[in-house]
């Protein structure tokens, strides 16, 4: 992406940053910007409004979709992200707002890889080991299976990790003995 892209990326998701800080909205955008952001990751939305070959009416109509449900000011914003025609930008420009969100809530994702499922009262009990360890409050719990971690966890959280995956402490003894 190029500066200038950069640049429209993070002046449309401050601006929606903004209006919900104003508003004192940060918990109800967050709801509606991680919905969409799961349609998005479900879908193949985002290569589907960046394709030259949709025309803009589509492209309009395909995020008209999306405002069914959304709170007031997210409608309004994806209203302005159609008539500025950014629809090929709206998945970064909502993961770069709910990032910013994050920033200033201090509420994050937690994404826990574990090798086999966890139970509630596990899940539970490495939430409050994140929110110690890593000074943060967890907003929602994302359990990824990675059989290849073999037993232990990797926990991350604002970009910080704290890894007691049995595949890492082999990789640390295979690099020690070396």
């Amino acid at each position: 992406m190029d500066k200038k892209t950069l640049t429209l990326v993070e002046n449309y998701s401050k601006s929606l940053v903004d209006v919900a800080v104003e508003h004192h909205l940060i918990p109800e955008v967050r709801q509606d910007l991680t919905a969409l952001l799961e349609i998005f990751q479900a879908t193949d939305l985002a290569m589907t409004l960046s394709h030259e070959g949709l025309s803009q009416t589509e492209k309009a109509a395909l995020v008209s979709q999306l405002q069914a449900g959304s709170h007031v000011f997210v409608n309004n914003f994806l209203e302005v992200i159609k008539q500025n025609e950014r629809e090929s930008l709206l998945e970064t420009i909502l993961s770069s707002a709910l990032e910013k969100l994050s920033l200033i809530s201090n509420e994050f994702l937690l994404e826990i890889q574990v090798a086999d499922s966890l139970s509630d009262a596990q899940k539970d009990r490495l939430k409050a080991a994140a929110e110690k360890k890593f000074d943060i409050s967890v907003g929602q719990v994302d359990e990824v299976i990675n059989p290849e971690l073999i037993g232990g966890f990797i926990l991350k959280a604002n970009n910080k990790i704290i890894d007691t995956s049995i595949k890492s402490q082999l990789q640390q003894l295979k690099m020690n003995l070396k």
